[in-house]
């Protein structure tokens, strides 16, 4: 098998038929092996319906039980995908298939991964700014100079240790970082299309939640902010007893106790429960990993007709 292309599907039942269409054509220029690992991350409309309606036995149908989110869904994807070079893209076709021959030139030219690179994103102004910051994070994180994409080729080789994770909470990306060395990760320039069928199926709350799991899952940032806060919150403490003693003994002056007090220890209350709140995120996510809770749940797969 030369090429697999891995997509989760979620409540993209208007795109589904275009896309297979699209790519389908796109690959049978390329190479005459190739699949497609469609992976219905439990939509609410008929997605699945339309995937399992192709008739093609190159098509490889996933349903899952349950919303694992798309990062799951395409590591159960790339559990399944055979191909020498294996690429991820989104449902909506605001990833043009046509660009998939760049992706595949890049990456014979040796490296291990390529990432599309957009020179201009057609989402929405909100989108665009939470999808820039959550990127900038990203990048922080994985320690790249570079935006990461969902658009992006992979060697087999680079896959098959992909698939051996089980982390829950899962980011591609940052396992990406942690396998392979900036030098064999390549970057090609993409076009990036409006989507002109359906809704985009990102909130303002499935963005925040996928920068905390970044944050919380693959950062010690969290604990040392904790660490300074604490530190700030003693040195305001100690200056605010000092100042009090100060005056008392320079001026004779009797500052009020009790306001003084009150106001010390909220501030002093509000850092602890905020501190507390940090080692909760943490202790939940160990609470995961011990209990082994699964990256997906498969309920049906179907290949070819």
């Amino acid at each position: 098998m030369e090429i697999s292309v891995v997509i989760p599907v979620f409540n993209s039942e208007d795109c589904v038929d275009l896309l297979y269409d699209k790519l389908s054509k796109v690959l049978k220029k390329i190479t005459k092996t190739w699949e497609i690992i469609f992976v219905n991350d439990s939509s609410s409309d008929n997605s699945w319906k339309k995937i399992s309606e192709i008739k093609d036995k190159r098509v490889v149908k996933i349903n899952l039980m349950n919303n694992f989110g798309q990062h799951n869904a395409i590591m159960c994807g790339l559990n399944y995908a055979k191909g020498k070079i294996v690429l991820t893209m989104d449902d909506d076709l605001q990833h043009p298939p046509e660009e998939i021959p760049k992706l595949i030139k890049k990456i014979k030219e040796g490296y291990l991964v390529v990432y599309g690179q957009y020179k201009e994103k057609k989402h929405g102004l909100f989108r665009d700014f939470c999808s820039k910051n959550v990127n900038k994070i990203l990048s922080k994180i994985t320690g790249t100079g570079y935006n990461v994409t969902s658009f992006k080729a992979i060697r087999q080789i680079v896959v098959k240790k992909l698939i051996q994770f089980k982390n829950y909470n899962i980011m591609l990306d940052v396992f990406i970082n942690d396998l392979v060395s900036s030098k064999n990760v390549g970057h090609c320039e993409v076009k990036h299309k409006k989507r002109k069928i359906g809704k985009s199926n990102y909130t303002l709350k499935k963005l925040i939640s996928f920068a905390l799991n970044m944050i919380f899952n693959y950062t010690i940032w969290p604990l040392r902010f904790s660490t300074i806060i604490g530190f700030i919150v003693s040195s305001i403490s100690l200056f605010l007893g000092l100042f009090e003693f100060i005056i008392y003994f320079t001026y004779g002056i009797d500052v009020p106790g009790w306001t003084m007090l009150f106001l010390v220890v909220t501030f002093v209350l509000g850092n602890i429960l905020f501190i507390l709140g940090i080692f909760g995120e943490y202790l939940g996510k160990i609470y995961l990993i011990v209990n082994k809770k699964p990256q997906f749940v498969i309920k049906e797969v179907k290949n070819g007709n």
